[in-house]
């Protein structure tokens, strides 16, 4: 439970860097926004903390992840960046298969 907790926790973030543009990809200048960085940044924190604090833990019914549980927390997570890649070329280019004029 806790690593699926963890994933739809990262999954919300790496969303929330491929939203900052309907047309480019992720990958043009992912950390250009310094708000976004630190917010993100800040909800790791936060995420670190309610995952490995006992006290949190007992709140959140969460159990610490060793390093490999994180691992496949953050490959399960990514798995979302080519799904959002990929709608946005196919809403980019519309159904005609034509790219759309800017």
């Amino acid at each position: 439970m806790t690593m699926t907790f963890a994933t739809l926790v990262l999954i919300e973030f790496f969303k929330a860097y491929s939203y900052r543009s309907d047309r480019h990809s992720v990958l043009d200048r992912p950390f250009a926004n310094k708000w976004l960085n630190l917010a993100i940044l800040w909800e790791l924190v936060l995420l670190a903390l309610v995952v490995n604090v006992p006290f949190l833990q007992g709140a959140f019914g969460t159990t610490s992840l060793g390093i490999g549980d994180w691992a496949i927390v953050v490959g399960a997570a990514a798995t979302i960046i080519p799904v959002l890649e990929l709608a946005k070329c196919v809403i980019h280019r519309g159904t005609s298969g034509r790219a759309q004029p800017a």
